[in-house]
């Protein structure tokens, strides 16, 4: 088990290097100068290029990552060039909402997926089963910042039933909550009545009901927690997915949190800001895939008998 966890460890190091390396060299070369966000069109060349040196622009890319690195590795995540604000300030400051965000969106998908996803398979080729893949289906094929958009202007706007931006309290989490986590409700509930359904068809069950042992503690105690494996693994695609969406959700419901705050940077060419914002997103992912793997080991020995 030991040396099945260090080598996702290690592939995990190596993902993380390397996005490192593609994020650093990509926010360089786009177009634009994070100097000319700062000053006036009559600001001098010494002023500009003062700036430049402080924050080592106008160093080559190499170098430039080198020092980053070396910074890394001394705990110094820098500062924001626009307001000059400390990185992990600024994480702390717009974080909070994104994992309330994340959070809720999180427990809406299980919440419903789960019980759902059991009650499609135990009713299988019912109306409820068609009602519930039809609606599976539809979310399937919704993108989030689309459901998001039709969210406002149909509940939000004409309805006024919510508010549709920014934060407050429960009313203004709701509609996020759905526009986010709609994609992974739909694919988890169809993975849970799959899973459920295979576990259903499996020879221990019929034993349990030659015992004599009720069909709803049979379903809900034994075939539940055996169908729950495969939904161990989705979750880390399931989590990382969630965290990737965010930034397109937050955009959209001007929710205020990484994802609105990365947006800001890339547009104000704020590099410190969009760099570590764009790492902690890819390793809030990578990490959610690292977690599922190790879960799915130890809930299923034949996984880490068979990497080992």
């Amino acid at each position: 088990m030991l040396s099945y966890v260090a080598r996702r460890a290690l592939y995990a190091v190596v993902v993380m290097v390397c996005a490192s390396i593609v994020i650093f060299w990509g926010l360089r070369i786009a177009p634009g100068d994070p100097v000319d966000t700062l000053f006036n069109p009559i600001a001098t060349t010494a002023q500009k290029q003062a700036l430049r040196k402080k924050f080592g622009l106008d160093k080559p890319i190499v170098v430039q990552y080198a020092y980053f690195l070396r910074d890394f590795f001394k705990g110094d995540f820098g500062e924001s060039i626009k307001s000059g604000q400390s990185i992990p300030e600024l994480v702390r400051q717009y974080g909070k909402n994104s994992l309330i965000l994340v959070g809720a969106a999180a427990l809406f998908t299980y919440a419903l997926a789960i019980p759902l996803g059991v009650v499609a398979a135990v009713r299988r080729g019912t109306w409820v089963d068609h009602v519930l893949m039809g609606f599976a289906s539809l979310g399937m094929g919704i993108p989030s910042f689309l459901l998001g958009l039709t969210l406002i202007l149909v509940v939000g706007s004409k309805l006024g039933w919510l508010p549709i931006s920014g934060t407050g309290g429960l009313k203004h989490l709701i509609l996020p909550t759905i526009a986010l986590s709609m994609e992974g409700l739909s694919v988890s509930l169809r993975v849970m009545r799959s899973a459920m359904l295979e576990q259903l068809g499996l020879d221990y069950v019929r034993t349990l009901r030659a015992k004599g042992l009720r069909w709803r503690f049979v379903v809900w105690r034994r075939v539940l927690r055996n169908a729950l494996i495969p939904m161990i693994s989705l979750s880390g695609i399931q989590l990382g997915a969630l965290v990737g969406y965010t930034a397109i959700v937050e955009i959209v419901f001007r929710w205020p949190g990484l994802g609105q705050l990365l947006l800001n940077a890339v547009i104000q060419r704020d590099y410190p800001v969009a760099l570590w914002l764009s790492l902690l997103l890819t390793a809030a992912v990578v990490f959610a895939n690292f977690a599922a793997n190790v879960g799915y080991a130890l809930a299923d020995p034949r996984v880490r008998e068979a990497r080992t």
